[in-house]
């Protein structure tokens, strides 16, 4: 067996924790029974160590030195207006000790006001200040960490004009507000606890490149993660749920990228982006918030893509008040009270291959133009898809199933494209439409409609119903109560109960397929020779002079 020379376990004893250290105790014990006169006696590079008890004194550590507490002991200040410990030398670390009792109510002030870069402040619990918890002005490369922040008057952690640093794994609880970022860059919130603060858990103005990552931020008084005036910032892995307001709530600021966040269960939006331009939110779950899961607000070019948004007390995802130019895609929505998507006032968006289920109305588009509807599948909804003075809307190749209302409803929608959808199980009409003029219907599958295929209503005029399959409608295939001047053109009108087509008059139709036609003289292979009677009110009747035989060859499927 090795063993140690005496000399060297000489050493080894004399040379264990703390050795070298200046020691300060409130009971005169050791060094110094003052930090103050510690600091002061100490050289660069120096370790204080200061034992459990309470000391009054406000600190000025003016060098680069350690301060360690041994046990947390109590720095409470003798002088309560001034910071309890001020930092206005590089490279200082605070670290073990509880400090409270600041009433000094200045912005620029708490309990403890860092001034110079590179402080390390850790393990520490600070309260009481009836200014910030801790302050950090102008300065860069800090490193805020595992401290218990509670109860002081503004800001739990106040960074402005603060830049390359790191808060991580705090508690920081019943503030003002938790944490509070200005006119900083590249600082970094993450794996923290911030909860129970009384204005927003996180505040980042007229900053760039902050990250917020892993916290959880919960049951502050008004939003969980406020941004305003800021941009390219991050915001992954959150989980943010029970504020007062919004979960995040985006003001004025662009290129944020929101991603996999949970937020859930807060007063007002999920997300919600105002004035904000070429933001991203992507793969957020987003659930049970009393207002919309997400909404933007005369915001463009933001993309709102693959988030699970679902029993939100409003609208799933909301666009409103002239936001333009958004991308909808490969969104997962149910169970939101009102709206699965709604539109309002916004121009040029683009909706694509989400999923909606169990909506009043799966997806709602009103006084909007130029949007397009693409690709998606929506299920189980009262009405699937409703277009309400709308112009120039593309409704293409979604499937709209079993709605416990309208399939599509178009009420003045005009110069509008409805293709290749497949609507089955409608329980009342297919394709609804009403006062609507210069629209095209085609190529749509509409299957076992509980009441019409297509239905027309009040003076809709000069719109195009081409090369549809209308099957097994509970009344009828297309009836054109009210309006003139359409064309109805090339459909596969197959089994609908009580008629395949029915006209009030002033309308054309023209090469369809009725599957209750038998005839009796053709014209090649295809086209019959005799008309196809479609009957109106008051014994009125439309001819379709070439009706043909095989909706195979008109519909090409």
């Amino acid at each position: 067996m090795y063993r140690w020379p005496t000399a060297v376990l000489l050493i080894l004893i004399l040379v264990g924790p703390g050795a070298g250290a200046l020691q300060v105790d409130s009971s005169g014990t050791k060094d110094f029974w003052k930090i103050q006169d510690a600091i002061d006696a100490s050289e660069i590079g120096d370790e204080i160590v200061v034992l459990n008890g309470t000391y009054g004194e406000n600190l000025v550590v003016d060098r680069p030195i350690t301060l360690r507490g041994e046990g947390m002991p109590l720095v409470e200040g003798c002088n309560a207006t001034s910071p309890i410990i001020t930092i206005n030398a590089s490279g200082v670390v605070l670290d073990g000790f509880i400090i409270g009792g600041c009433t000094n109510d200045s912005c620029n002030s708490g309990s403890v006001l860092v001034l110079s870069d590179g402080s390390r402040i850790m393990n520490n619990t600070i309260y009481g200040s009836t200014s910030h918890g801790i302050c950090v002005l102008n300065s860069s490369d800090h490193l805020i960490s595992n401290n218990r922040i509670h109860d002081n008057f503004k800001a739990g952690i106040r960074l402005a004009g603060v830049n390359e640093s790191r808060i991580a794994k705090n508690n920081i609880s019943n503030n003002g507000y938790g944490v509070f970022i200005e006119r900083s860059h590249d600082n970094w919130v993450s794996n923290s606890d911030i909860w129970g603060n009384g204005a927003d858990g996180v505040t980042i103005a007229s900053s760039t490149g902050s990250e917020l990552t892993s916290n959880s931020i919960h049951s502050n008084a008004d939003n969980g993660v406020y941004l305003v005036d800021s941009n390219n910032n991050i915001l992954v892995g959150n989980r943010i749920r029970d504020c007062m307001n919004s979960g995040i709530d985006i003001y004025r600021s662009f290129s944020i990228m929101i991603a996999s966040n949970a937020i859930e269960g807060c007063d007002g939006m999920g997300i919600n982006v105002d004035s904000g331009d070429n933001n991203v939110m992507a793969w957020n779950s987003v659930l049970n918030n009393d207002l919309d899961g997400i909404s933007i607000l005369g915001a463009s070019y933001n993309t709102i893509s693959h988030n699970v948004v679902r029993s939100n007390r409003e609208s799933g995802i909301s666009l409103r008040l002239d936001s333009k130019r958004n991308m909808v895609i490969y969104n997962n929505l149910s169970e939101n009270k009102r709206y699965g998507i709604v539109f309002d006032e916004s121009d040029s968006n683009f909706v694509q291959a989400n999923e909606i289920d169990n909506h009043s109305t799966a997806l709602i588009i009103r006084y909007s133009s130029d949007n397009s509807i693409v690709e998606n599948r929506i299920i189980d909804s009262g009405f699937g898809l409703s277009l309400e003075v709308v112009d120039n809307v593309v409704v293409s190749k979604n499937e709209i199933v079993n709605s416990t209302r309208d399939g599509i409803r178009l009420f003045r929608c005009d110069n509008s494209n409805i293709w290749s959808n497949r609507i089955p199980n409608s329980a009342a009409d297919g394709v609804h439409i009403i006062r609507s003029t210069g629209t095209i219907v085609s190529d749509n599958d509409i299957l076992g409609s509980g009441e019409y295929g297509i239905q027309v209503l009040d003076q809709s005029a000069q719109n195009l119903f081409l090369s549809n399959l209308i099957q097994n409608s509970g009344l009828g295939g297309i009836y054109l109560f009210d309006g003139e001047f359409n064309l109805v053109m090339s459909n596969g009108l197959i089994d609908n109960k009580k008629f395949n087509g029915r006209d009030n008059g002033g309308n054309r139709w023209a090469g369809n397929y009725y599957s209750d036609f038998e005839c009796r003289e053709m014209i090649g292979t295809m086209v019959c020779a005799e008309p196809y009677e479609i009957r109106g009110h008051r014994g009125l009747i439309t001819l379709d002079h070439r009706p043909f035989v095989d909706y195979h060859v008109i519909l090409g499927r």
